[in-house]
């Protein structure tokens, strides 16, 4: 990263990354420290606000390189699952081939 810094490079993740980050955050949102403001969120919200925190903490923007329908379907069912990654993404692209009715999908 601190070379990325000095370059001036920009630092980009991908949805699969933000997936990861959603993740790891929803298995240990209850052992954080949060900020007393982060007590009016629901448990999606604080996910979404600490996973949005550690991007800008870090400097990087998140690309869309990936197909997103499950990857997204997987971020929104983070904090209510905590599941490992490939856990989600199973679940998600289940979940999206039933809402296609089975047609082909990237998963």
């Amino acid at each position: 990263m601190e070379t990325l810094r000095r370059r001036g490079e920009e630092r980009r993740v991908s949805l699969l990354t933000l997936v990861e980050l959603y993740a790891y955050i929803s298995r240990r949102i209850g052992v954080l420290k949060l900020p007393p403001h982060y007590a009016r969120l629901s448990k999606e919200e604080k996910v979404a606000a600490v996973a949005t925190h550690v991007l800008k903490h870090a400097g990087a923007q998140p690309v869309d390189n990936t197909p997103a329908d499950p990857l997204q379907k997987a971020m929104q069912l983070a904090h209510a699952l905590r599941l490992k990654t490939l856990d989600l993404l199973h679940i998600a692209c289940a979940l999206h081939l039933a809402e296609r009715r089975h047609t082909p999908s990237p998963c």
